[in-house]
């Protein structure tokens, strides 16, 4: 599931109980608009601070690929 999907999903979920919340009495009006608008203001936070998928590169898993070969792989000691 992409990042925007799940913002969405999360948004509006948010959206709907905080609406109902506020419809049937249990929270006030400027209340819910708080909570709106923090919710809105974090999840904008996080899409703008996450790495793109795309970021990643090859090159960064090329170290790793060498460490686990068995050419630089120390030999095993056993111990009586």
């Amino acid at each position: 599931m992409s990042k925007k999907l799940k913002t969405a999903i999360v948004g509006a979920v948010i959206a709907l109980v905080v609406g109902f919340a506020a419809s049937y009495g249990l929270i006030n009006q400027q209340t819910a608009d708080r909570i709106k608008d923090k919710t809105d203001e974090i999840l904008a936070e996080e899409e703008t601070t996450q790495p793109a998928p795309e970021a990643h590169s090859e090159p960064a898993a090329e170290p790793e690929l060498q460490a686990t070969t068995p050419d630089s792989a120390e030999p095993a000691v056993e111990v009586e």
